[in-house]
């Protein structure tokens, strides 16, 4: 598996961290208005699915439980279940 990225928190917002993420396990770039999903996207396939679901939970330091994963589906939902949790981007000094 590729190294993964520092888990520095950008200046910006849940959507851009969430892309961030996103564009590193799919390994291309994600515009910010594109909506990437399991169904529309061929790369994001299960081990995908898995190695992104480790990553958001390593990067923002929560734990999705296993049906939380199952239900992550896309971008936007991937952020609508972070913000539900309370999670934020903080900014460096």
């Amino acid at each position: 598996m590729a190294a993964q990225p520092a888990p520095i928190r950008l200046p910006g917002t849940l959507h851009n961290e969430v892309r961030r993420l996103l564009s590193f396990i799919l390994q291309r770039p994600i515009g910010d208005g594109e909506n990437p999903s399991r169904a529309s996207d061929p790369a994001w396939d299960s081990l995908k699915h898995i190695e992104l679901v480790f990553l958001i939970e390593d990067h923002f330091g929560i734990r999705f439980a296993a049906q939380e994963i199952a239900e992550l589906e896309d971008a936007k939902g991937i952020e609508q279940f972070l913000e539900s949790r309370g999670t934020c981007v903080t900014t460096s000094p």
